[in-house]
């Protein structure tokens, strides 16, 4: 077990690896909910739909390039 020091917060944990970027449990589940976050007061670049992605400028099916076909 390593003792280490979560980059984001500063907090302590323990992990089973050697992290050479650790990061704590919290502050993973919080970049990762941001991931699926959609800012629906945005519009998307690309076709206009409402709702972007938290942080970019396109909507899902842009970003990812789900078009209709």
């Amino acid at each position: 077990m390593y003792s280490l020091k979560c980059n984001q917060c500063g907090s302590g944990f323990l992990s089973s690896y050697n992290l050479e970027a650790p990061i704590c449990g919290k502050c993973l589940q919080k970049a990762k909910s941001l991931d699926s976050t959609i800012e629906h007061d945005k519009h998307c670049s690309k076709c206009g739909s409402s709702g972007v992605i938290y942080g970019k400028e396109y909507c899902y099916s842009c970003y990812f390039n789900f078009g209709k076909k």
